[in-house]
């Protein structure tokens, strides 16, 4: 279980999070979304422990963040937006090498799983490869199997299904399922907000730093009255496109031809 409380982060006269609570239980997939510069990868860093709250704290499983960083870290399982890998390893290299920091036993049933994750990611024949060969989607794909290997209970993904080939994106979708299935808690980000429609149990919407709205779709939908896809929903609380300057953009890339 992830539970914020009181969440604040400032950052000299800037506050990135503000008084942010909210609550992902095990089984469930929660969606934090918002615009960008909204807080949500804050957010995460905290939970982390790579930044600490200026106010309020937070649980993992149990463990304060502040008080106990160490047991919450060795039950959380990460991947950031932009992973960054030791490139002159191969992709078998990397993730045993995560696999021993995490203690896991070393012998023919972890290579046998890591093994299954590669192939379920589609970066078996890739694997023994060095990683700066690699593109954007396969280095998060190899983040993602290093986050597993140690069988989290809890998952952080941020943006985790970006520049990914829709094949792998499948595969992420169905793997979260499972976890999901067996227990698992799991807060993701994504902008892509047909992903958080179709699998996130509930959503909340962050806007410079505060939570606007929180829920299942179908509360999400009573909440925004006339607003039935997620996208209307966020863009009705976080604000759409500026229509006029689009349509003086228009006008005036029309003029210049």
């Amino acid at each position: 279980m992830i539970e914020t409380l009181g969440l604040v982060k400032q950052f000299n006269d800037f506050v990135a999070v503000n008084n942010l609570s909210f609550t992902v239980s095990p089984g469930e997939i929660y969606g934090l979304l918002g615009p960008n510069g909204s807080g949500k990868s804050t957010t995460m860093r905290m939970l982390l422990g790579l930044l600490r709250p200026t106010e309020g704290t937070a649980r993992i499983m149990g463990h304060d963040i502040r008080t106990n960083i160490v047991a919450a870290k060795r039950v959380m399982g990460y991947v950031p937006e932009e992973p960054v890998l030791p490139e002159r390893l191969t992709a078998w290299e990397y993730i045993n090498y995560v696999a021993d920091i995490w203690r896991v036993p070393r012998g023919s049933e972890r290579e046998q799983e890591i093994e299954e994750l590669l192939v379920l990611l589609d970066l078996r024949d890739a694997s023994d490869d060095l990683i700066e060969t690699y593109s954007k989607g396969m280095s998060r794909k190899t983040s993602l199997v290093a986050a597993l290997i140690h069988k989290p209970r809890v998952l952080i993904l941020d943006e985790v299904q970006a520049g990914i080939d829709p094949r792998g994106a499948a595969t992420i979708k169905e793997i979260l399922n499972g976890l999901r299935s067996r227990g698992a808690t799991i807060l993701m980000s994504t902008h892509v907000l047909e992903i958080a429609e179709q699998m996130c149990d509930r959503i909340g919407i962050i806007n410079k730093g505060e939570m606007i709205a929180e829920g299942t779709m179908e509360e999400l939908r009573v909440k925004a009255v006339g607003q039935s896809s997620l996208e209307e929903i966020f863009l009705g609380l976080t604000g759409g496109p500026d229509m006029q300057l689009i349509a003086k953009f228009l006008e005036d890339a029309g003029a210049s031809t």
